[in-house]
């Protein structure tokens, strides 16, 4: 009891949580976010400014975010892999090496988070033009697609960033390569739920039919989830092609269970493409990206 009475009142903690290394990273972390913002801005052929204000473009809104969220993940993976905080900081050196690997790394993953938007807006939705669907249309469906791409790109990211560093070449190298793996995983993931949904995405998703483009976009965390998970423990390829294959099953399978013992007496892709419900497609999505979270323990321990 009295062991229990000394943790309760143990006043160590308050001194660690007013150590201003925290602070400093913190204010890394927004001079990366400005930065990202800004490199948006520059990569895109619109004010996101005037979208967001002037126009009140959800659309361009739902994307955003995504891509906000996306820096967010890499940046605290970036903490959490040591690759900036490991060891602690034992001198202003020692800080300022961290924070420059922080800003650094930061800056690598939201070149790539808008390298994905380009090849996904030529290869994952290729049948019609992305910026028109956002800037013209305001389709929030496109919006909830692009916000699913930056999401599940940053997880492949920060996937492949977790870890101990073997060196920057080495580890640039290596992010690279699974970054591309992953966009290659997305466009796979992208035909197979196409064939399987008795509607066309493509065509629903450009009809401004949100349910389409919730269901799609959530669908495609839940297969980034998979194939980060693997990444952060394995650096095998043969490997990762075969837990791809496993991960497409299970996930094509979770809609038969949301169509069948979720939503019974009706189609999960009727009332996806008819019915345009967007609550069917967030159940979809919810159940994709829970047994996801699950596969991951289940089968990588």
């Amino acid at each position: 009891m009295n062991t229990y009475l000394e943790r309760l009142l143990d006043t160590e903690p308050v001194f660690w949580l007013l150590k201003f290394e925290g602070a400093v990273y913190l204010l890394a972390v927004f001079i990366v976010l400005y930065a990202a913002k800004l490199i948006y801005d520059l990569f895109t052929p619109f004010s996101l400014n005037e979208q967001l204000t002037k126009e009140d473009n959800k659309a361009i809104a739902v994307s955003f975010s995504g891509y906000i969220f996306g820096v967010m993940i890499i940046l605290l993976s970036i903490f959490h892999s040591g690759t900036a905080v490991e060891g602690g900081i034992n001198s202003q050196l020692d800080l300022a090496r961290d924070l420059l690997a922080t800003i650094i790394w930061g800056i690598i993953g939201i070149l790539l988070l808008n390298l994905s938007r380009v090849l996904n807006d030529k290869f994952l939705l290729s049948k019609f033009d992305n910026v028109k669907e956002l800037v013209k249309d305001k389709n929030i469906g496109t919006g909830a697609v692009l916000f699913g791409s930056y999401v599940g790109s940053a997880l492949i990211v920060r996937a492949a960033i977790f870890g101990e560093s073997s060196g920057w070449i080495e580890d640039i190298t290596s992010t690279l390569l699974y970054f591309i793996i992953g966009q290659i995983g997305f466009l796979l993931f992208g035909w197979v739920y196409q064939v399987i949904s008795r509607y066309d995405v493509h065509a629903e998703i450009e009809k401004d039919n949100i349910s389409a483009g919730v269901a799609f976009g959530l669908s495609l965390i839940a297969i980034s989830i998979l194939l980060s998970g693997y990444i952060v423990l394995y650096d095998s390829l043969p490997g990762f092609a075969v837990w791809f294959v496993m991960g497409l099953f299970v996930l094509m399978v979770s809609r038969y269970i949301v169509d069948k013992m979720m939503l019974p007496g009706s189609l999960l892709d009727e009332e996806i493409s008819e019915d345009q419900n967007w609550g069917a497609a967030l159940v979809e999505g919810t159940v994709a990206i829970g047994i996801a979270l699950l596969m991951v323990p289940a089968f990588l321990g």
